[in-house]
């Protein structure tokens, strides 16, 4: 069973970013309407862009201006990133196409670690 597995997951992991092709450079904006922090759910008007060249990223919001690193799945479209440790947060994002997008930012208050969690929608500038 383990073996079944481990062979599922090597086989969905998503390109590495030495196979990503440098020169794939596209624009996301993305729209969150819902977050959750701490067991508790509501709407949310949160907009994020990304510049995304290869296999890294520039993730801007209204306060923050940070750069990502990821991996494309050519297979399912799925493009993944995530920020280094800063300021005590880190920044984890994900983009499903049509299914939608997530964003995780995973920081601590008052000494305890805490995720708020976003899920949304991005499209690609033309």
């Amino acid at each position: 069973m383990k073996t079944a597995l481990l062979a599922a997951l090597l086989l969905a992991s998503p390109a590495l970013a030495e196979d990503i092709h440098p020169d794939r450079a596209f624009v996301l904006n993305c729209h969150f309407t819902q977050s959750c922090i701490s067991g508790g759910c509501g709407e949310e008007d949160y907009n994020v862009t990304l510049e995304v060249q290869g296999a890294t990223a520039i993730f801007r919001d209204h306060q923050v201006k940070m750069s990502m690193t990821g991996g494309f799945d050519p297979a399912t479209g799925q493009l993944s990133l995530a920020s280094e440790p800063s300021d005590g947060s880190s920044y984890f994002f994900s983009d499903f196409g049509a299914s939608g997008a997530v964003l995780s930012i995973h920081t601590q208050s008052e000494g305890q670690a805490l995720v708020i969690a976003f899920e949304g929608r991005c499209e690609e500038v033309q």
